[in-house]
């Protein structure tokens, strides 16, 4: 876990402050979670059953050019061949309305399948066949998904891949949040925005909300690959039921908790009770990979607390939850956080490593947003500022798959002081790619303060 304890005399007697750590936390071959540290031997686990639910658009805008439905089949083929034997799956066609492609309806309800080289084949070959028409209605594709979700054991690790190449046109924005609600504890899902035309906004409201990452795609010769490696990626996602507990003490409460790696994710709104000054928040399912999470809880002092002394302000532990089936995973002990009240400005005006790093990413996000803003409103002047303290910020950061989308909007001819020029050719697609990675971020390389970090970098980014 990293964190600066110290805090002024000050200001923890006047109202109180935040103390703010960022911890990381590491699922280690075999099933174990360890923190702050290499990914170490563990005992297997058992994998709980997998499914998958690939959601295409089918609408007529996919058709135009006709190339974005022949890459999206070739895509599907490459995925429904990722999955391992014995995989859950189906694939959807989203028109203005959902229909299942494979396997085709053959009751009052769509099923799943297993994987294996005949429904493999069967599922091509479906794939194949589909043809554009009709409109977009997302939040009937997730509503199938669901439906298909449910006919599985309750362990089972569900997850759909989905891609669109449009807004969401047809169905009321209340009707998609209102789905979305529903299907966050049902399953996960990856978002692929494909051509010109579809919004980042929406899509990443897709993706945040069920756990899962948005992105552009970029290339239709690459995205057969794309697809084949999420699924992949899905398929691997076996450790499940892991909960992030965070203890804190008396009169203090937490403020912000948020998963920031590898995506932005908000994690309160999901906390649940689990004793007094106790919460848990629930986490999705987990291959061999590493997250980090920010977590900032009130500080006050008390006229009796001691100054220069570390004080126990809560603890963070990963658990399992009681519910989950098969043996649980080896897990790490719990972690403080700490609060030490100090005179000395040499130690409370030190900025942590891993929160300022994240601290970057919200102002590269505001930069991001404000430029679109104002290059919608035709204020180039203003675009061009906005969008040259994103690129310092990403530089700052070592984000190098957000310069190298930034790159595509700007000429970046000083990255470090935020120097660029608008490019004159810019797409939608351009832009929209850039957007769409707002809540991807990067970790802070090892033994290394981020590049840029002043004393104008917030002390907390929450």
């Amino acid at each position: 876990m990293s964190q600066q304890p110290c805090v002024s005399v000050e200001r923890g007697a006047e109202g109180g402050t935040r103390m703010c750590a960022v911890v990381t936390v590491t699922v280690a071959p075999g099933g174990g979670a360890g923190d702050d540290a290499a990914a170490k031997a563990a005992a297997p686990v058992p994998s709980p059953a997998g499914a998958e639910v690939l959601l295409l658009d089918c609408s007529a805008s996919m058709g135009y050019p006709r190339e974005k439905l022949w890459a999206a089949q070739d895509a599907a083929a490459e995925a429904v061949r990722a999955l391992p034997d014995g995989t859950y799956f189906a694939i959807v066609a989203g028109r203005h309305t959902a229909e299942p492609v494979y396997p085709t309806r053959t009751g009052a309800s769509p099923g799943l399948v297993r994987a294996d080289a005949t429904t493999r084949e069967e599922a091509q070959e479906a794939v194949g066949r589909l043809a554009p028409s009709g409109g977009t209605a997302i939040g009937s594709w997730l509503a199938l998904a669901r439906e298909l979700f449910a006919q599985l054991p309750g362990s089972a690790v569900r997850h759909a891949l989905l891609l669109s190449d449009g807004r969401n046109e047809h169905e009321q924005h209340d009707a998609l949040a209102a789905e979305l609600t529903v299907c966050s504890p049902v399953f996960t899902c990856d978002a692929l925005g494909i051509g010109e035309d579809w919004d980042p906004d929406e899509l990443q409201l897709i993706a945040g909300s069920l756990n899962g990452r948005a992105d552009a795609v970029r290339d239709l010769d690459a995205l057969p690959g794309e697809l084949r490696a999420l699924a992949a990626e899905s398929a691997a996602r076996r450790v499940t039921g892991l909960r992030l507990r965070l203890t804190h003490r008396p009169g203090s409460a937490p403020l912000t908790v948020q998963q920031v790696h590898p995506t932005r994710r908000d994690l309160l709104p999901d906390r649940v009770t689990a004793g007094d000054r106790c919460l848990e928040f629930p986490l999705p399912p987990w291959g061999e990979e590493t997250r980090e999470y920010l977590v900032c809880v009130a500080a006050s002092r008390t006229p009796q607390e001691p100054v220069d002394r570390e004080l126990w302000l809560a603890d963070l532990k990963v658990v399992r939850d009681p519910r989950a089936e098969g043996p649980p995973p080896q897990l790490p002990p719990a972690r403080p956080l700490l609060v030490r009240w100090t005179h000395h400005r040499d130690l409370y005006s030190r900025y942590d490593p891993k929160v300022a790093h994240y601290a970057h990413h919200d102002a590269l996000v505001r930069g991001l947003e404000e430029g679109r803003a104002a290059q919608r409103a035709g204020d180039a002047a203003r675009a061009r500022a906005a969008w040259g303290e994103a690129v310092r910020r990403a530089h700052a950061m070592g984000n190098e798959p957000m310069l190298q989308r930034l790159g595509d909007v700007v000429r970046i001819i000083d990255a470090a002081a935020g120097e660029v020029e608008i490019r004159p050719d810019i797409r939608p697609l351009d832009i929209n790619s850039a957007m769409v990675l707002r809540s991807h971020s990067t970790m802070l390389p090892p033994r290394q303060k981020p590049r840029g970090t002043s004393p104008d970098t917030p002390r907390d980014p929450a």
